[in-house]
């Protein structure tokens, strides 16, 4: 599974968004914001994630997946980071 779609695998379990989201321009902006507030110093909370999860899907928190969520904030991070660089790229 590539880096983006085990990112939006995550996200939508961890956040609960549609079966249709986080879409690809969604991730890039949701890496952003977390690249930025790496960038500023800080280590991105959970709450972070969230208010970026959020503020770029509009269905989060509407969904439920059964089963045990397995995603922690650094896999989450490292993933997100290797999106952002990529398209800084582009």
């Amino acid at each position: 599974m590539a880096s983006l779609e085990l990112l939006s695998h995550k996200l939508k379990i961890k956040f609960g968004t549609a079966p249709h989201e986080p879409t690809e321009a969604q991730i890039a902006l949701i890496s952003d914001a977390i690249k930025k507030i790496i960038q500023s110093g800080k280590t991105p909370s959970e709450k972070d994630w969230s208010d970026a999860v959020f503020r770029y899907c509009p269905s989060a928190g509407q969904y439920g997946y059964s089963g045990i969520d397995n995603s922690d904030l650094n896999t989450l991070l490292a993933l997100a980071l290797q999106i952002a660089n990529r398209t800084e790229g582009l």
